[in-house]
């Protein structure tokens, strides 16, 4: 089996799991992170701990979740667990503060090079996880380099357990979905920053989903001719806003959920997302290879995104790791054969439930 070198754009949970999966066969890896420190964002994601162990190679069984009708997961917590991982790993260089610009991969008897901000680096293989907004998507499919607006957005913030006003009532524990006029929630606990799962002590993670913004996100310049170029920031909302949104959060949402809500709007626990969705039409373009919301991405509501993650890092690994010689390029066609159909009919399904969402709206 030969030694390649393997360059991960991105430093997110996709990422990660890709660095980690690629050197436990002794491979190894660079993984290039824009962020400094924990990137902003995130919130709650249902997780499958023996997934996640079963692509990483990593004892996930310290991953805090809060168990329910689904396990649920902070993101900021899963992704420095996989980043500690990926320091202590042999064979992992992780480099932060690097924004890749361009991929190259003009010579097939030569590496792939990656144009950054701190010069260039080369690679045997490419691996693009760099998510809804990808660079190296640009370099896949060049004639479908970006994730269109779905019609809708939503509103996303973790309110510890602690400042909800009245407290839970034995409620969290099982994800809930409530919808109104216009809008749809989900909601769920999550463990506390320390990792705590015990009731008092947990995180409530809501997603609130708005189809009445899309002229808030066009002026704030978050959406630019139905493609989504950008999340809406704190300072970008609208004198009055995170008081109309409480006032609604009151209104639509049952206790205790609406003043959970209504005070993480109107105490900064609250940022705007735009809903994105991509349809691959292709995975794969010369040794350059996508996973993650890189490759395919879907509205939130399927709630499996990461889930599709790690079997496309999964499928990618194995497929590479059976490689010989130099035939890097079947492996790699392998993967797209493999993950592509499974990619397309997720999106699908999510850009289903948008249109019944938005018809309903």
């Amino acid at each position: 089996m030969p030694e390649l070198r393997v360059a991960v754009v991105g430093g997110g949970l996709s990422g990660l799991c890709a660095g980690l999966a690629f050197a436990r066969v002794g491979w190894p890896v660079t993984i290039i992170e824009r962020a400094t420190g924990e990137p902003p964002g995130g919130a709650g994601l249902g997780l499958d701990r023996c997934l996640l162990a079963s692509v990483t190679g990593v004892d996930t069984a310290r991953v805090p979740v809060v168990s329910g009708n689904r396990p649920s997961a902070a993101w900021g917590l899963v992704r420095q667990f996989l980043l500690d991982a990926a320091l202590a790993a042999t064979g992992i260089k992780f480099v932060e503060s690097v924004t890749v610009t361009g991929v190259r991969d003009n010579d097939p008897g030569g590496p792939v090079t990656l144009d950054s901000t701190a010069g260039t680096f080369a690679a045997d293989v490419v691996v693009g996880a760099d998510g809804v907004y990808s660079v190296t998507r640009r370099f896949v499919a060049p004639d479908q380099p970006a994730a269109s607006y779905a019609g809708y957005m939503l509103w996303r913030g973790l309110v510890a357990e602690s400042d909800v006003p009245g407290g839970l009532g034995g409620r969290g524990r099982d994800l809930e979905m409530h919808a109104a006029p216009g809008a749809h929630l989900v909601v769920y606990c999550v463990p506390g920053p320390d990792g705590r799962t015990d009731a008092g002590r947990r995180r409530v993670s809501y997603a609130w989903y708005d189809a009445g913004r899309t002229r808030l996100l066009r002026e704030a310049g978050c959406i630019e001719d139905g493609t989504v170029v950008a999340t809406l920031r704190g300072d970008q909302f609208p004198a009055g806003l995170p008081a109309q949104l409480a006032a609604l959060a009151r209104r639509w949402w049952p206790a205790p959920w609406g003043e959970c809500i209504a005070w993480g709007v109107t105490h900064d626990a609250v940022f705007g997302t735009p809903v994105a969705e991509y349809l691959p039409e292709r995975l794969v373009r010369g040794r350059v290879a996508l996973v993650g919301d890189a490759a395919h991405v879907a509205t939130p509501m399927t709630g499996a995104g990461f889930e599709n993650a790690l079997l496309d890092v999964r499928a990618l690994a194995a497929s590479l790791i059976r490689v010989t010689g130099a035939d890097v390029w079947a492996g790699l066609d392998r993967y797209e054969q493999e993950r592509l159909p499974h990619a397309r009919r997720l999106v699908s399904s999510g850009m289903a439930w948008s249109r019944s969402y938005l018809r309903s709206a």
